[in-house]
């Protein structure tokens, strides 16, 4: 697992990679255009979860995964249609190594007070199960889906408070988590302190950009990681 900042992640496991949210910020791409992947995740319409995943797509003919919404968009942009795929809640995207399921949740438009379609993502690859809540403020099923780690937004305004991960945390009972999307240092400090107190076992670990894990099953039931 490579983390990019904000909400941006890479997944990789033999010979398949995801890249999760590529996104724009500040006007500036999180990824490069030449990234090399096997298929892209984008769980909303919204430029700091879309990016420039069309751009990436052509140049390394990766999949594009994503809601109708989102799918559209990257169509108008240029996308190839082979390479674009509309999740439907709840109905798996299945490749060798790697099985995807999208849950339908919802994003705050702090703007207009409305909401729209965020997909969460329960992704099974290589022997992980790894949630990933994306830009959210509902949490759906994944309190009761079976979890290693679990990927959560802990930064206010259109996605969950810190209290609310946390609540999701303590219910999915994950070995590891790892907040994301804050907006101020001190609310992946937080998280990680109610998760230490009262977490039952999952470990907090708070990444900085350009940081990678490094996560197995050793000896076939050890869960195990490292960050370099």
């Amino acid at each position: 697992m490579t983390y990019y900042g904000h909400s941006t992640f890479r997944l990789e496991a033999g010979d398949v990679s995801l890249l999760i949210n590529p996104g724009i910020r500040n006007n500036e791409p999180i990824i490069p255009n030449d990234h090399d992947v096997r298929v892209i995740a984008v769980t909303n319409h919204a430029d700091d979860a879309l990016g420039n995943a069309t751009e990436i797509a052509v140049n390394s003919k990766a999949w594009i995964l994503g809601n109708e919404a989102t799918i559209q968009k990257a169509s108008a942009q240029g996308g190839k249609s082979w390479l674009l795929h509309t999740l439907r809640p709840e109905v798996p995207y299945e490749i060798p190594g790697m099985k995807v399921t999208p849950y339908s949740l919802q994003r705050l438009n702090p703007e207009s007070g409305g909401r729209y379609e965020n997909l969460g993502l329960h992704i099974e690859i290589g022997k992980m199960k790894i949630a990933y809540l994306g830009d959210t403020v509902v949490r759906g099923p994944f309190g009761q889906l079976e979890t290693d780690i679990l990927i959560t937004p802990v930064g206010g305004n259109d996605v969950f408070e810190v209290k609310d991960a946390t609540s999701l945390c303590i219910d999915a009972q994950p070995r590891l988590t790892i907040p994301m999307k804050w907006t101020a240092p001190e609310q992946p400090q937080k998280f990680s302190k109610y998760i230490e107190q009262f977490g039952r076992g999952t470990i907090p670990l708070v990444l900085q950009s350009g940081q990678i894990v490094e996560i197995e099953w050793a000896a076939g039931n050890e869960f195990r990681y490292t960050v370099n």
